[in-house]
């Protein structure tokens, strides 16, 4: 059960830095299918003086909310990508809530109570008062603009664009359940364009504002052409890290271009690699975004590459990574099959201390695996985790399951229904717990098996694929 669409990294043919000697290229292939793309789409553009570039200044930000109910506390949050960072918070007993002016940067904000009950918005240096509405208590189901055309035209668009991509998604799902592609490519291609006019009304509607750029970056005018689809995507501009356009467009430039070999993925490492270097946070950010993506998508091997040239290689030139990304890098690369992950203390379901690297010095293989109550594919797969723990647990393998909760009463009826009787600990903050962070985990089940010094020896897909390791390996 995915948290989200975890992107599909895929190659695009062009030489870039970074190229190690001996690896295979295909300028000639890449040239012969640009000459055979297919038309563009209508395009445009909303980049004007106006809001070129990264702006900062002073704003201040207030949020009403209609029906407050038992929020009495908002945060805002800077996004980058699909990072949430803390920016400010403030409280309030009577639903209005006045964050005071501080210095912001242009880009894409989030507001809430908890990251999990957010919505998003726009801040503008333009707009020194940026004053929200919210009808519901769910707050992204009902934002609106009180005082700011950013948001009035934000607030316009995104139910516009769920709908529109909810509607592709459903077409490509039914796509490949057949071979009668035509039919659901002509919707699809329908529906692009669909999107694409409402990107230029609005476009149109406020122009020069942080919005009609951030709609400009969103457009593929130039999808089915490899050498020119970043071409309305200004690497320069550092607002582009607090938005979702990189990790968007990367995903759908790979889905469009991948060759599914492995070295289409390097060359499109090399191709996004170059463009960022146009500005050292876009590029630190383009990277971490590359490498986390192929890291959930089970590609460990470009993942790695991504690491040894770039991060902690020279294949950025001039460009010094920060500490931070290297860091990052780090504990990603922690969690690949030998080496020691992070370890695990907390407290058990039973409230005893659990130490993970103890646990597993203490026995031959430990299994962690993470869990939620409201995991359906987890549900399904207890009878054959109890099953086997049973069958292993006298033959020196012990079992951890991590949950991704945040009801303990969800929790503690779960284990009761499923029966587990290992270890079994939770973060209580989903997603957001330190474990589940320090794991990396965005779906469920996710498993690990470490063997007696605390060394990842399988990560398998699931509790069969385990069991039958241990079959052969415990003779």
């Amino acid at each position: 059960m995915n948290m989200y669409t975890i992107a599909i990294i895929a190659g695009m043919t062009l030489a870039g830095c970074g190229n190690p000697e001996g690896k295979k290229t295909t300028e000639g292939q890449t040239a012969a299918a640009d000459t055979a793309a297919k038309p563009a789409i209508a395009f445009t553009n909303g980049v004007t003086e106006a809001n070129r570039g990264s702006k900062s200044g002073k704003v201040q930000v207030k949020a009403t909310l209609d029906s407050p109910g038992v929020t009495k506390k908002l945060y805002i949050w800077e996004t980058q990508g699909k990072t949430l960072i803390v920016k400010d918070s403030t409280a309030s007993t009577t639903g209005t809530f006045d964050f005071g002016t501080d210095t912001y940067e242009s880009g894409v904000y989030a507001i809430g109570p908890v990251e999990q009950n957010s919505a998003q918005f726009i801040i503008s240096v333009a707009e020194p008062v940026v004053e929200l509405g919210f009808r519901s208590q769910k707050l992204d189901a009902g934002v609106y603009a009180i005082n700011s055309k950013e948001n009035e035209g934000w607030a316009k668009y995104v139910p516009q664009e769920k709908t529109i991509l909810e509607a592709i998604k459903q077409n490509r799902i039914s796509m490949a359940k057949t071979s009668m592609k035509a039919q659901f490519e002509a919707e699809i291609a329908k529906k692009e364009a669909e999107l694409a006019g409402v990107q230029a009304t609005l476009i149109n509607q406020y122009p020069g504002t942080f919005l009609a750029k951030l709609l400009t970056w969103k457009q593929e005018p130039e999808k089915n052409n490899k050498s020119k689809y970043w071409d309305n995507v200004d690497f320069s501009d550092a607002s582009l890290v607090r938005t979702m356009i990189l990790p968007d467009r990367i995903q759908n430039f790979m889905r469009t271009h991948s060759g599914g070999e492995e070295n289409g993925f390097l060359n499109c490492v090399d191709a996004v690699a170059q463009k960022a270097m146009a500005n050292a946070d876009v590029l630190e950010f383009a990277l971490y975004q590359m490498l986390s993506g192929f890291y959930e998508s089970n590609m460990e091997n470009i993942a790695v590459y991504i690491a040894d040239n770039y991060i902690h290689g020279e294949a950025c030139g001039d460009h010094e990574v920060s500490n931070l990304l290297k860091s990052n890098t780090d504990a990603i690369m922690s969690l690949r099959v030998g080496k020691n992950p992070p370890n695990i203390v907390m407290s058990t379901s039973e409230g005893k201390g659990f130490d993970l690297y103890k646990t597993c010095k203490a026995n031959k293989y430990t299994l962690v695996m993470f869990w939620a109550s409201w995991c359906e594919h987890c549900k399904g797969e207890a009878p054959e985790v109890k099953m086997y723990y049973d069958q292993w647990r006298s033959r020196g393998v012990e079992f951890l399951g991590v949950s991704v909760d945040n009801n303990p009463i969800l929790w503690q009826n779960a284990l009761k229904e499923r029966g587990f009787t290992f270890p079994q600990v939770c973060g209580m903050k989903m997603w957001d717990s330190k474990v589940a962070k320090d794991y990396k985990v965005t779906k469920t089940p996710t498993f690990f098996l470490l063997d007696s010094e605390g060394k990842i020896v399988l990560k398998p897909k699931g509790i069969r694929e385990t069991n039958q390791w241990l079959a052969q390996n415990l003779k």
